[in-house]
């Protein structure tokens, strides 16, 4: 079996690429953050997703505007992660309908479809992952409605939040000889309209001799992982994975994308930084078969 077809390395995301033609961008000599493409039409058109990383270091002061007002057509969730152990060091700004509301990392920030928004990140480092939960997704550049912004203020305060820290043994196959620390940044008890899951698993100097910790399983639904490690161009990170009855190793950074029904396992084996697992449920159980 070719496991080269489930695995993608991230790419530079690079303005004006095939399926980059149009971004809600202000025009800048040079973006405040680096984009780092992991998932999307190019990579794996059957994905239906796109997943890409903003890297925050050495901003400027202040952090200027880079984009514009807009909307997408699809769920789009932003990931703040801060470069310190408890996910801390990195602030943001989403502007909803003309009102500003402060992100702090560690935090999950949800956009409904048709949600006119901008951001940025405007101290600290660290990552955002962007994600769109249609890897076609189209935006419409829109005039914030600075009414609707202050009579829905709470509302709009309501899409950012932090992650819990949640054990492994409540999902299903796993174990709590996992490495690290779970955060589960969205799913159905933290923003059940999201129909969502999203965890992230934060290592340190793990070592080769790493216990396994997930058992062989499939899931009713096409599932992706992406690693971040917290070295140079987010390299710094070892995972082993089992796809049916084969083994491959992947570094950071790096996607890997599991089609429904098939077998597979995972296990961080090295390394530092964070590991993803994006389900398209509300809660990872409900996708398993």
């Amino acid at each position: 079996m070719e496991l080269s077809k489930y695995i993608v390395k991230a790419r530079p995301g690079v303005l004006g690429g095939k399926h980059e033609e149009k971004r809600p961008l202000r025009q800048l000599s040079a973006l405040p953050v680096k984009r780092h493409v992991f998932i999307n039409r190019d990579s794996h058109p059957e994905a239906n997703i796109y997943v890409a990383i903003h890297e925050a270091k050495d901003l400027p002061s202040p952090v200027p505007d880079y984009q514009v007002p807009h909307c997408h057509n699809t769920d789009e969730f932003y990931y703040f992660i801060g470069n310190h152990a408890d996910l801390t060091g990195l602030e943001g700004q989403i502007i909803f309908e003309g009102k500003a509301h402060k992100i702090i990392a560690p935090a999950c920030v949800y956009i409904p479809t048709g949600a006119e928004h901008e951001y940025k990140v405007t101290k600290g480092a660290g990552t955002v992952t962007v994600l769109f939960r249609e890897c076609g997704y189209t935006h419409e550049d829109k005039p914030f409605d600075a009414s609707k912004g202050e009579r829905e203020f709470a509302k709009y305060a309501g899409y950012i939040f932090p992650p819990d820290v949640r054990p492994t043994t409540e999902i299903k196959y796993h174990t709590d000889a996992a490495p690290g620390v779970r955060y589960v940044f969205v799913d159905g008890k933290l923003k059940p309209e999201a129909g969502f899951y999203t965890v992230v698993r934060s290592v340190e100097n793990v070592k080769p001799t790493q216990a396994n910790y997930v058992d062989l399983h499939r899931h009713n639904c096409d599932t992706q992982h992406i690693a971040i490690g917290t070295g140079p161009e987010l390299s710094g990170l070892k995972i082993e994975f089992q796809i049916r009855d084969e083994k491959v190793v992947v570094e950071s950074p790096v996607g890997v994308h599991i089609p429904a029904g098939t077998p597979h396992t995972q296990r961080i084996i090295e390394g530092s930084g964070h590991f993803f697992n994006f389900v398209p449920k509300s809660n990872y159980n409900e996708g398993l078969i």
